[in-house]
């Protein structure tokens, strides 16, 4: 989205009127009279002002120390606050907690959590959750379920609390536990589930006397088409509503909805193993009243049939307005699939569809070694992700018209020919996936990528590829220079002379200026190429790794002593695949030889994290 003005990161304090508008008009005329030399000569209407512009975390680091009157204004006052922790220090937190959280808990309205140590802390007992009485946005990001679960039980007595985002960091054993405590918060609107599930099926039972005020519903996990109907039992006023995964493979028979929604105007949903008439069913029961339908589905070819959709759509949502469509299938090695799929698109060409502006297009590709069909709406209606295939170009189609692509914020390219046949430029993309299949470049990187993306604009970068080298990463994240998230999975490297490396002119460059905070590596790597990683990223806050057992030790011990002099800013290391044991064995690494004197460590799920 374009921006053309600076945006307010975190509004805190929002204290202005006209009249003290006015008044600091007047004082400002007063001050260019006289020398202005001193920060504490400023009116209290200015450091509001100053504030308004920062978030509260960098408020209370700027200011809480430089005198009593600076700390009146953050903590006597009764303006709301909004925190967001994202990446902080033990140290920091504490204090931060100590002066500004706790006191006042009463105050905060919107509270952002992404470190599962800090949770505990905050909400340590979880009956303190009841005293954030003004909360009205809560979001949960890696927190354990059973502890989700605990708090949960205490936000209900909260009488604001009008948005909730949840993503546990382990798996759920028993979701319909945490969708009956959201259930029962008194005046949820909006909420996004997203939960690490068992592999068992789950049955969620029909509401009997637990109604849910929720109006926004966004479920990213595996949620079944059987669980659909008592779902719905529980919000009645749901006006929108989104599943990531609704599968249908425990669904052996048409399902009967008697539950349903007279204020549903738009579905989003990605669809696993629902056949054609299990949806037409759900068409029929549920959406006389839907004016946006996006959906994804695959395999059933009956979806094709252009004149059942037009019957529907006339009999059961006579109010659509977006049909948004995307179909997805594996091709077989057929001379014949342009036709075939001509003959669909023109199907799809009746005077029902043009006076709709609905059009069809389609596309094979290549996705590793399975050739493909995306049959789909040409009009996206602002989808936030596009992917580029190794296209099939005999029988290429431009998915898109450029004048739709400029609400796509994430560009998903699986191999560098799929670069050089695309033909948009995605202005306002701010991450990038490298997926599948980049070889060393026959054209440089950066030249081809430039064509579809601005590598200055972008600030999340995550290489997924068989063969992508260290020396192409080097070179692509010269020319990216706000990168900020880096996530590296590729088979590709192999021990190599770090030392010889480090020395190259591009590398010190790169090491020197940028701004990487949050590190993924996915592969597990030598010791001498994590190395490489720590010295290529000495701003890193937060390290994701996956080590081998034998060097967990040396490893930890390499990176904690690098802490003291090239990478200060880190404080939190994740370890993936990791045996509880070894918690007991980093414990007495770190105190023996003194590595961090305070510090938290803790396993979740075969994972290990440690803060300081």
């Amino acid at each position: 989205m374009e921006q053309t003005k600076p945006q307010r990161r975190t509004i805190i304090f929002d204290y202005w009127n006209i009249n003290k508008k006015k008044k600091l008009i007047e004082e400002s005329k007063i001050s260019s009279k006289k020398s202005v030399t001193l920060i504490e000569d400023f009116s209290n209407e200015i450091f509001y002002e100053i504030f308004n512009y920062l978030d509260v975390y960098y408020v209370y680091k700027a200011f809480y120390n430089l005198n009593i009157r600076l700390q009146n204004l953050l903590t006597n006052s009764t303006l709301p606050l909004k925190i967001n922790i994202s990446s902080m220090s033990k140290s920091i937190f504490q204090s931060y907690n100590r002066h500004i959280i706790m006191p006042n808990k009463h105050r905060i309205i919107s509270l952002y959590l992404s470190n599962s140590f800090i949770v505990d802390i905050i909400f340590s007992p979880v009956r303190i959750a009841s005293n954030f009485t003004r909360l009205e946005t809560l979001i949960f990001d890696n927190i354990k379920s059973k502890y989700l679960i605990n708090i949960l039980n205490h936000l209900v007595s909260l009488p604001n609390l009008s948005s909730l985002i949840m993503i546990p960091i382990d798996c759920c054993r028993n979701p319909n536990e945490i969708y009956q405590h959201i259930f029962r918060l008194p005046v949820l609107k909006y909420c996004k589930i997203s939960l690490k599930e068992y592999s068992d099926y789950y049955s969620l039972p029909i509401a009997t006397n637990v109604i849910s005020s929720i109006e926004h519903l966004v479920i990213t996990h595996r949620f079944y088409l059987t669980n659909f109907n008592a779902l719905l039992s529980y919000i009645p006023k749901i006006r929108r509503l989104t599943f990531h995964y609704l599968d249908g493979s425990h669904n052996k028979q048409l399902e009967l909805f008697s539950c349903y929604s007279k204020h549903l105007t738009y579905v989003s949903i990605n669809m696993k193993d629902i056949n054609f008439d299990k949806f037409e069913l759900m068409i029929k029961n549920l959406f006389h009243q839907l004016q946006i339908l996006h959906i994804t589905t695959h395999y059933d070819r009956t979806y094709f049939d252009a004149n059942r959709w037009e019957q529907i759509i006339l009999s059961s949502m006579p109010d659509l307005r977006i049909f948004d469509f995307q179909y997805i299938n594996f091709i077989e090695n057929n001379n014949n699939n342009q036709l075939i799929y001509n003959s669909i698109v023109n199907q799809f060409c009746s005077s029902f569809w043009f006076q709709r502006k609905w059009f069809f297009g389609y596309q094979f590709y290549m996705e590793e070694y399975q050739k493909y069909v995306i049959f789909y709406s040409i009009n996206p209606y602002r989808r936030k992700q596009y992917t580029l295939y190794k296209q099939l170009t005999e029988n290429f189609r431009s998915r898109h018209p450029t004048s739709h692509i400029n609400s796509v914020d994430h560009v998903n390219i699986q191999d560098e020919e799929a670069i050089m046949n695309c033909v948009n430029y995605f202005r306002n993309a701010t991450k990038l996936t490298l997926s599948h299949n980049f070889a060393e470049s026959r054209v440089w990187l950066r030249i081809i990528l430039k064509r579809i993306i601005p590598l200055k604009q972008l600030t999340t970068l995550t290489i997924d590829c068989d063969t992508f080298s260290f020396d192409q990463l080097i070179k692509l994240l010269h020319f990216t220079p706000n990168i900020h998230t880096l996530t590296f999975n590729s088979q590709s490297i192999t021990e190599s002379n770090s030392i010889l490396i480090q020395q190259s002119e591009t590398f010190r460059l790169v090491s020197n200026t940028n701004k990487i905070t949050n590190v993924t590596i996915k592969e597990k790597y030598s010791f001498e190429n994590i190395k490489l990683f720590v010295a290529l990223c000495p701003q890193m806050q937060n390290l994701t790794i996956d080590i081998y057992t034998q060097h967990l030790e040396s490893i930890i011990r390499f990176i904690l002593l690098k802490t003291k002099i090239n990478i200060q800013h880190l404080c939190s290391i994740y370890i993936k695949n990791t045996r509880k044991s070894m918690i007991g064995i980093l414990k007495t690494l770190i105190e023996s030889e003194e590595l961090l004197d305070n510090y938290l460590i803790k396993s979740i799920d075969s994972q290990l994290y440690l803060w300081w």
